[in-house]
Order: structure tokens, then sequence, then C-alpha cells
């Protein structure tokens, strides 16, 4: 068996049984054997790796962006790429999990543990680096898929890659998709009465609510749902690549990804006496006093909502003597960001709103150099700059459903920052079966930024430019004890960034306000791991590492009153966990692949909000459990992934115990399988059922139940 070979662990291509990580690796054709419409699903058996909502490409059709986890470390604090640039928002931090366009992902590298050493800020968790495909073989391909249920709808997308001559070679694609989504999204109201010495008297008589209770026990009524959310996607991609010579490219690329999404209208399940629907007023439901209002209806719906990304490349990949490798990248990301939010007083077809609009852009650029130092020793180096940008605008709409009808704008914020970086790595084979990797990198983060609100009277704060520098260094060993064992081990700093959203937002929401701190400090990570690989036989792989990460520093919002909060830095947690992941033929026509992960969270401290202290850190399962099973025979194909995950909280205080409720992050086991077959040499169909056993599941929504897909791949 051929080596497997990563570039993202050491910034340098290795093999990746030599690398100082754990190294997870999702090629093309592991893409293509599954349904896989959004990078997510490329990555739920990925250990460790805890993904939900937007990253999914058979969830909700809510913005891209959503939660994640890498061996407990949040999707704020686990680096993302795509060719080495990070698809971090410049605003909130957050990652659009729909820029990637799925056809033209060559491999996706996931790399667990501390990476500030390398990559710098955000790199607490690791890093996920999407690779996209070179012209290094011919390829046509078209692809139509049409879903049904709850994954209604039809993807369809064209692609081509090939050299036009020995010296150039192109990549194109184009790809389309048009969801109609499905109901995820649930209102339950509890009883209340207002404060004495008025009387708690019930209002209008209504039938047609359930008896719940909120995620956090509290009981309820489930009263109705906020409608279905349909959305449209394009991905496109043009790359030109020019090989100087055997060993260096010029290439240039754009890719683009936009969304548009809207929201069908919302349903409330109850009525009143005749018959009629009701969903606003005091009404009296089973004898108890319930204040319900259009806005519980309209406060989550963001309508419409608009998305985009496109992003510039210019690099140069090869070498300058017969020893050394350069690399030369500079990349630009332009993003869109924009939604619509209904006033209290809205109802749904009219009514004043908000618009918010916040257009944001980054520029990455890297100068790398990678050399020889006499016989064992390989010098990885490097300068980075990292620029980034956001302006919000927060304007109010005559009617709340037409972005079209802004008018005045009455608030936002706007926020820069800049980040030199240089950084090092020394890879030293001190014996033919030991290697030590000694590496760090010194960031120095720029930051200025300010808001505004046009309200009575006007305010308007500006915050001066400062400086915050931070060195993250990384010692790691690797022992290679004969071709079926290898030993690793490492420990590491790394840090995070506040974003411009952590340091000069100031928003208000149902009275209460939350401002940033734009004195906020990096968040700081140490992490030490220890594991290794066994290979009992060619076609068999055993992972186990054993990891601890501390967390200091950790931005959380700090309650001043009874209307004001402010982010401040002030909590310190813990992550402990161990990780186990198997590959294995078991017969010459079928694969397992089997991972288990637990991971023990804990807050240590926490000024802002003392009672989670000793509580589990938010949106991180206790344990995450997954299997792959993956068959080929002649023409046919067929596959079974099986993943649980356990109970999710969502609250700090872990207060959020009930499941099965609107809300609550249940823990749950999912089957999806898929078989294909190969109609001729260039035309492949297949059929896949997700949710196998049509398991009802909330992880905040209400995640999809069975639903089927068909596909059709023409290949050339």
């Amino acid at each position: 068996m051929l080596p497997e070979l990563v570039v993202t662990a050491t910034r340098s291509t290795s093999a990746a049984e030599r690398v100082p990580a754990a190294v997870t690796v999702v090629v093309a054709d592991d893409i293509a054997d599954r349904d896989v419409t959004r990078l997510g699903d490329a990555l739920e058996q990925v250990p460790s790796l805890y993904l939900r909502g937007g990253a999914l490409g058979q969830s909700q059709g809510t913005q891209g962006t959503s939660s994640m986890s890498l061996r407990g470390i949040d999707q704020s604090r686990t680096l993302v790429l795509l060719d080495g640039q990070p698809l971090q928002d410049a605003g909130s931090g957050k990652v659009n999990w729909r820029v990637p366009f799925v056809e033209d992902i060559e491999r996706i590298e996931v790399v667990p543990g501390a990476y500030s050493a390398l990559y710098g800020s955000n790199a607490i968790g690791g890093v996920i680096n999407i690779i996209s495909k070179r012209p290094d073989r011919k390829e046509f391909g078209a692809r139509i898929r049409q879903g049904s249920g709850d994954a209604a709808g039809t993807d369809a997308s064209l692609y081509f890659r090939d050299k036009l001559s020995e010296k150039w070679g192109i990549v194109a694609g184009l790809g389309y998709q048009d969801r109609a989504s499905y109901v995820n999204e649930f209102v339950v109201k509890s009883p209340s009465c207002p404060p004495p010495p008025a009387a708690c008297t019930p209002g209008i008589p209504v039938s047609g609510a359930q008896a719940i209770t909120t995620r956090d026990g509290t009981p309820g009524y489930l009263v109705g749902d906020l409608g279905r959310t349909p959305w449209r996607t394009l991905n496109a991609t043009a790359k030109l690549f020019h090989e100087l010579d055997a060993r260096s490219t010029l290439y240039t690329a754009i890719s683009h990804q936009q969304t548009d999404q809207r929201h069908t209208p919302f349903n409330s399940y109850l009525r009143n006496a005749a018959g009629d629907t009701v969903s606003s007023g005091t009404l009296d439901i089973a004898g108890k006093r319930v204040v319900l209002s259009n806005y519980d209806f309209t406060l989550l719906s963001f309508q419409p909502l608009y998305e985009s990304s496109t992003q510039y490349r210019l690099g140069y990949d090869g070498a300058v003597s017969d020893d050394m490798l350069l690399k030369v990248e500079l990349a630009s990301m332009v993003r869109k960001y924009r939604y619509a939010l209904a006033s209290p007083t809205a109802n749904w077809s009219s009514g004043s709103g908000t618009l918010a609009d916040t257009p944001n852009h980054a520029v990455d650029a890297n100068v790398q150099l990678g050399f020889p130092l006499g016989e064992r020793h390989f010098m990885v180096g490097g300068l980075a700059l990292h620029q980034d940008a956001v302006d919000q605008r927060l304007s109010t709409l005559a009617t709340w459903r037409d972005p079209s009808s802004a008018t005045a704008v009455n608030g936002g914020y706007h926020g820069r920052s800049s980040t030199w970086s240089i950084y090092a790595q020394d890879e030293f084979g001190a014996t033919d079966r030991l290697t030590f990797y000694l590496g760090g990198r010194w960031d120095e983060w720029r930051t200025r930024g300010g808001n505004f609100s046009n309200g009575i009277p006007p305010v308007a704060n500006v915050y001066p430019e400062r400086t915050v520098a931070a060195f993250s260094p990384k010692l790691s060993a690797v022992y290679r004890h004969d071709a079926s064992l290898t030993l690793r081990t490492s420990y590491g700093h790394s840090f995070r960034a506040p974003t411009h959203q952590d340091l000069y937002t100031t928003s208000t929401s149902r009275g209460r306000t939350t401002s940033g701190d734009p004195d906020l400090q990096p968040e700081k990570g140490a992490t030490w791991e220890l594991g290794g690989d066994w290979r009992p036989q060619a076609a068999s792989k055993l992972s186990a590492t054993l990891y601890s990460t501390e967390l200091r520093d950790l931005v959380y919002l700090q309650q001043l009153s009874a209307t004001q909060s402010l982010r401040i830095n002030a909590g310190r947690a813990r992550v402990n966990g161990i990780e186990l992941a198997l590959e294995t033929r078991l017969a010459s026509w079928l694969t397992l692949g089997a991972n288990y992960a637990r991971i023990d969270t804990r807050m240590l401290e926490n000024l802002a909000d003392p009672a989670s202290v000793g509580k589990r850190l938010t949106d991180v399962p206790d344990r995450i459990i997954g299997f792959a099973l993956k068959a080929q025979q002649g023409e046919w194909n067929g596959r079974m992934d099986v993943r649980y995950v356990s109970h999710v909280y969502w609250t700090a205080q872990n207060t959020d115990v009930v499941e099965g409720v609107p809300g609550s992050y249940d823990a749950h086991t999912l089957i999806d399988v898929g078989v294909g077959y190969d109609l001729s040499k260039h035309v492949h169909a297949s059929l896949n059922i997700n949710n196998l056993f049509d398991r009802k599941v909330y992880a905040y929504f209400l995640l999809p139940r069975r639903n089927l897909s068909a596909e059709l791949r023409f290949s050339y």
C-alpha cells in the first residue's frame, strides 16, 4: 500500500504515519460514495468531530453557519481553511459551510490539536483544511440529484478539469441546489401572569395546544411552528494553472457561492370557539393564562436572508533550487450577509422591521520556504499577513419582508484588524526511528473599530488602535518502531483573537443590551496529547489518542444589571478526552471504519457566570461513536453509516436536561444507507436513505426524518 500523504500537519508534504497528529483524510472518492451535498456531510465519520445544523446538507435551510466542535473545542476556536485561507467570518468568526463546492474538493485534512504554532489564531482545537482540485488529470462530470421528504429538492452540477497542453491546465465547475426545506422550528409558550397586584386572569379560550415542557423542564404548550425555509444555493469556480517547469506552477482561481433563503408563512395550531386560527392575544389554554403575539412567530425568522462569498487566489508553488521549496500565496475573501427581522408590532405580511447588512472581507498573504539543513533537519518557515474588515449597518424597514424598503440607518459597527506573523518549524530526525518537531509562531495582532446609534441622543464610539502579541510554541515527537507501530506525543500553546463582534457590537433585544469590550484579550489554550497507530496487517489500522486542553481567558457575557450585559474575559475550562479509530478490510469487497470519542469538559472558573463552574461546556457531546461499512462488488457498491451522539447542553448551567422537545439537544443514533450501480463505464446511479429508522430527534431544530434521494452521475 502506498503511504498516504498530507500537508496540513507540518505545512510540507509528509507521510501521514510520520506526522505528529492523528490526521483524518477524506478524499474525493469517499465524497462521491456518500450522499454529500454540503461540507459537513463528508465529515460525519471524523473521530471526535461534532457537527449540526447548517454544516449538514440534509438539515434545515437556515444560514450555512452552524455549531461544531473538534475534541470539545468549538468552531470559533477551530481553524477551518479553504486552500489555506481561513473560512471564519470577519465579523462573527463563524464558518459558512456552504462555501466549499463539493465537486471541487480533492481532499479534506482534519488535524486535531494545538496548531497555532503553524497557523496562528483560531487553531486551538486544530485545523480542518479543504483542498480543492488541480488539473492533474482529465475529468468531466455531471450530476443530478432529486430528494424527497425532508430532503425534497434538486441538486445539479457540471465539473471539468484537464491539461490543455504540457504547460497549461484549467478547472471549471458550476453547482446548483434548490431545496424546499421542511418544518423544523416550533413555538412553545409557557403560562405567565402579570406582576401583583394584577389578577392572573385567563383570556380567550382556545384549543389545539399540546402540553409539553421546555428543554429545562418548565411546563408549556406547543402552539405552532415557523413554517419552512426554502433556499437556493449557487457554487461556481474557475482556475487556471501554468507549469513553469516540472516542479513549479503558477495558478490563479476564483470561486463564488451565494444563497437566497425565504420562509413560508408560520402555522398556529390554536383555534377559538368558532374554529378560527388564533396567533396572538391573551389566551386561555387548559385554564392557564398564556400571552401570545405575532412576534413569537417572527422573532427567529431571519427573512429574507442572503449570503455570499467570493474567493480570489493567486499563487506560486515550486522550487527555487534543487533543495529549496517556495510557496507564495495571496488570497482574498469577500463576503455579503444580510437578513431582515420583524419588529414586535409586525405581523406576517406587514409591519416595520430591521435590515442587518454585514459585508466583510479578508486578505491573506503567505510566503513559505522549505529546505534541508544538514542531513537530519528539514526547516519550514514563513511570513504571513491576515487582514480583515467588517462594516455593519442596521436600517429601518418600512415593510420588514421587503429589504428594498430600507429607510434610515439607525446603528451599526465597524472593525479593522491585521495580524503579521512569522513562523518556523524544524523537523529533526534524531534517529532513523525518532523524529522531533520543534516550532513556534509570533503573531502581532492590531485592531481598531467603533459603533454608533442614531437614536435619541445619538451615540458614536470610536476606539483607538491597540496591539497584542502572542507567541505559540509546540514540541512534538514521533517514534516509528517499525512499519506496524507508530507512537507520537506533543505539547503546544494556541490562541484565538477576539472577533470584531466580540469587541465592537452593541445590540438590544427584548429590553436587554449586550455590549462588546474593545479591550478584550485573546483566548488561550495549552494542549498535550499522547497516541499512536498500530497496523497489525497492511489493510488494518487502529489509532488511539489521549489528550488534554486547558482554556484560559474565555469570552463570556457578564450580566451587569437586569438590562445590561458585557462581554469579558472570564472563563477557564478543561477538556480531557480519549479517541479511538479503526480501519480494516473485513473481506475483499467489504471495509469497516469505526471511531469512538469520550470528551470530558468542565468549566473551572467563570466570573461572568459562577453557576456554570463545574458544569460541562455547551455544544459538546460527552460521547461520539461512529461506524461506516463500505462494500464494492463488481458494478455494485453500498454503504451504511451509523452515528451516535450523546446529550448536548445549550445552557452554561446545564439546566436543559429534557429531551424530545423543541429546542432540546437529544442523544441520538442515526443510520444512513446507500446503494449504487454502474449502468455503464461512464454512468453511475445511486439511491440513498437518510435516517433509515425515521428517528425524531432535536438538535435545537428538528433533524430531518427519513428521506430518500436518487442520483445520476456522469463521468468521463
